[in-house]
């Protein structure tokens, strides 16, 4: 991808994930998941938030204040957004007036359109996203031993005995993105044996393989939670 494309899309994700974390905690809110929630009984299409308004449309919000205004579509997981071409185009040319081969969304189009084959972007969903490089990861040390996996968030709390999902999970989670856990959505997993915890690692979905996500979910999704 062009270098200085790449620079500013990754810039535009930095300020989108910024200004979100502002609004959680305008909002008192811990992840995403509970803007959702929230959303669900506060239909107000306009928040303000100190000096800054947050304007909701279709499937995602503007933000904008004396200093800058940003446009986004909210992103699938705990993404704050993906790469919409045209909105991509709209903030260069509010802020870099000199990358005029930019201000037009169909050259970032074609340029992330070729990034897919190129196994650098990946589209889910009409979205862009860039993946993350193998020499940003690393492989776990998964214990060959254990018996259980508590999974713990900043809420709730699931105790599983040991299960073929579980080492299936593990068998997909070959390269973790070093900076995984950094999030407000991430989860701790901790794998027992006989009632010691022998290791933990932060978990999200981001910095897990996609197949190795589906599977944590659907463990999530097929045991209790407990409230802590």
């Amino acid at each position: 991808m062009n270098e200085e494309l790449k620079s500013m899309a990754k810039e535009y994700i930095d300020k989108v994930n910024n200004v979100c974390l502002l609004l959680l905690k305008g909002l008192n809110l811990k992840a995403k998941e509970d803007l959702w929630k929230y959303r669900e009984t506060h239909h107000d299409l306009e928040i303000y938030i100190g000096d800054g308004k947050y304007t909701y449309h279709g499937r995602g919000c503007k933000f904008s204040n004396k200093d800058f205004t940003i446009d986004w579509d909210f992103g699938y997981g705990s993404r704050w957004c993906g790469i919409e071409h045209w909105k991509l185009a709209y903030y260069i040319k509010e802020n870099y007036k000199e990358l005029i081969e930019f201000h037009d969304g169909f050259n970032i189009q074609k340029e992330f359109e070729q990034c897919i084959i190129s196994g650098e972007v990946v589209k889910k969903y009409g979205l862009y996203y860039f993946k993350i490089p193998d020499s940003e990861t690393f492989e776990p040390d998964f214990p060959k031993e254990f018996d259980t996996l508590i999974i713990d968030n900043y809420a709730s709390q699931w105790i599983i005995k040991r299960n073929k999902m579980i080492d299936r999970f593990i068998r997909k989670s070959r390269r973790v993105y070093k900076n995984v856990g950094e999030g407000n959505d991430a989860y701790t997993l901790c794998f027992v044996n006989n009632e010691k915890i022998i290791f933990s690692i932060p978990f999200d979905d981001i910095g897990y393989p996609e197949k190795a996500v589906e599977i944590m979910f659907e463990l999530l999704k097929v045991n209790i939670k407990q409230s802590k």
